[in-house]
């Protein structure tokens, strides 16, 4: 490995298993790529009333997303700025102040320090406490809701990075009548793999597994969309959104297809709403997309992809539900995602064997390649630089990559791989 540059360990048609299974690549890709680029945060549902928090990480990095008593979102790092723990362990809450649980150093929602434990112990000049508030991270923005941050200072602009997966985000937050949704109030659940990171990024868009590995979930779901009877057949794609995002089209239906599928009243309603072009937009598509490096938004969830390690991978699954929509219309969306992703699903479980077992066959030798080459040939793009290719090639598999080599990218001396710069001395030299 120490011979090869990084270029040679990643192709538009296949990867080296040092990309999977390589320590040091892993904390590079942390590096380079989590702490370089825009990450998925949370969506402000979570967060609706003043004094409510959720706590997340962006790699490694512990963070806190607040909602200050004058409504003010706060994305802030879970450090307390004495010695160093977290200033808030549970998940989600709502809380007036943060307290280390340490020194009893108090912190306000929007990060300011408020207090510290037994202050006549400090001398006079001791304590600033504006400078050791709570680290914010200043680079935060949202789309519908949908809360993004990067820990670069240099990362484009957000605006810019979300680009073409802005359309598939409308079309999923049309389908409320209101246009708003809410992720994880309808439920939550966690689940680890024995894998690298980027399986569930290549698996969150797989097209061509589905006739085969879920098939008895195929067979049951054409009883209510019969078009899924010919699931490799259908005349739908996926496309290279850029900047690593993608999207694989599950199935579009007609505007008949429309009207079979959901109920008249909730299709008028929409229409009244949104227009019919809008309307008809959320009501026909269904597709699985991934934000890269860590976001897929499929039909009833929010999927958040966290890196662990090399080999270890913890993904949440926040169910969502529509905003104004009829309850039986938000119910059926739980029966539907219960069927197929819950933990006793039809599809689901099958995957996260799957990824296990990809790992694991990862430590043979003399098979060194993960191959992405199905419909290379016949993929196409158009004059927006759009690649696209049939929904059981593998152009959603190959998208990601391009983002990634170009974040991953060592340039002269510094690019052969036995020349890793971890992330501490990184830091250090930049003080």
């Amino acid at each position: 490995m120490a011979q090869l540059s990084f270029d040679a360990l990643s192709q538009a048609e296949a990867n080296h298993i040092e990309l999977y299974s390589n320590p040091e690549m892993f904390e590079l890709e942390l590096e380079r790529i989590f702490y370089s680029t825009w990450v998925y945060i949370a969506h402000d549902s979570e967060i609706p009333d003043a004094g409510d928090f959720k706590t997340t990480f962006v790699g490694r990095v512990p963070v806190v997303l607040t909602r200050d008593a004058d409504n003010q979102v706060n994305l802030l790092i879970n450090r307390c700025t004495h010695r160093g723990s977290t200033v808030c362990a549970e998940e989600r809450g709502n809380r007036q102040q943060f307290v280390c649980p340490y020194h009893a150093w108090t912190f306000d929602l929007d990060g300011g320090l408020d207090g510290v434990g037994l202050p006549s112990g400090y001398n006079e000049g001791e304590i600033d406490y504006q400078a050791l508030s709570l680290q914010k991270i200043a680079r935060w923005d949202s789309y519908r809701g949908f809360i993004f941050a990067t820990l670069s200072p240099t990362a484009r602009s957000f605006d810019e990075h979300i680009g073409e997966a802005k359309k598939y985000i409308d079309y999923y937050c049309d389908l409320s009548p209101t246009g708003k949704i809410t992720v994880g109030a309808t439920g939550i659940y966690k689940q680890k793999y024995e894998g690298n990171w980027k399986i569930q990024l290549e698996g969150s868009v797989e097209g061509y597994h589905v006739w085969h590995t879920h098939k008895n979930a195929i067979d049951v779901m054409a009883r209510d969309v019969p078009l899924m009877k010919d699931y490799p057949r259908l005349p739908v794609k996926a496309y290279d959104l850029g900047y690593g995002h993608n999207i694989i089209e599950n199935y579009t239906l007609t505007e008949e297809q429309v009207h079979q599928r959901w109920p008249e009243g909730f299709v008028d309603s929409l229409v009244s709403a949104h227009g019919r072009e809008r309307a008809m937009n959320a009501l026909r598509h269904r597709f699985n997309l991934v934000i890269f490096p860590n976001f897929a938004l499929l039909e009833y969830h929010v999927r958040v992809i966290r890196p662990l390690a090399v080999d270890q991978t913890e993904v949440r699954t926040y169910h969502t539900s529509l905003v104004g929509a009829p309850e039986e219309m938000n119910i059926r969306r739980v029966r539907e995602h219960e069927f197929f992703y819950g933990p006793a699903g039809f599809g689901g479980p099958d995957d996260y064997v799957i990824f296990d077992r990809i790992q694991r066959g990862y430590r043979a030798w003399g098979s060194e390649w993960v191959l992405f080459n199905r419909g290379y040939k016949s993929e196409q793009t158009d004059e927006n630089g759009i690649r696209s290719g049939q929904h059981t090639q593998e152009t959603q598999q190959r998208a990601p990559y391009y983002e990634y080599r170009r974040l991953m990218s060592i340039s002269g001396e510094e690019n052969a791989l036995s020349e890793f710069l971890p992330l501490a001395g990184q830091q250090e030299a930049a003080k």
